[in-house]
């Protein structure tokens, strides 16, 4: 067994076991440092919970053979300086005044039309479909 547990720790899990009448991984993974043990350790550690008559239920995962990514740290948000004066100097200042938007032209009266053709074609072909679709119901008697 890893020389970092202790009797003490293993004694806790025992009784953790008891009262709740077996461990699971996420007992496990909360009480050892699983990251750094290898797949022999937690299988020891595993027997002699057995031995002492607390069931365990193990994920796979964790006799899987081979190293164990690491989880990443927890990042904090970044802090990014403010600009020194020098630099905020060196930013080009706008000097015309804003200009407004163009107002959009409108669209000549064919392309208008062929819109609302296009509008209507859609309309009919759905309110086609919808008939067949209450057709087929009553044909078939659903």
């Amino acid at each position: 067994m890893q020389q970092a547990l202790d009797s003490n720790t293993l004694d806790r899990l025992i009784a953790l076991g008891r009262q709740q009448g077996q461990l699971t991984t996420l007992d496990l993974e909360t009480n050892l440092p699983i990251q750094s043990m290898s797949a022999e350790d937690i299988a020891l550690i595993v027997v002699h919970l057995e031995e002492a008559g607390v069931p365990v239920e193990l994920d796979d995962s964790l006799m899987a053979p081979g190293p164990r990514p690491v989880p990443a740290p927890a990042r904090s948000a970044e802090i990014i300086p403010f600009p020194d004066r020098a630099a905020a100097a060196r930013v080009k200042k706008r000097t015309s005044p804003l200009q407004k938007a163009s107002p959009a032209q409108a669209a000549p009266a064919f392309v208008q039309q062929e819109k609302r053709a296009a509008h209507w074609a859609v309309a009919a072909a759905g309110l086609l479909v919808l008939a067949l679709m209450v057709a087929a119901l009553i044909l078939f008697g659903i």
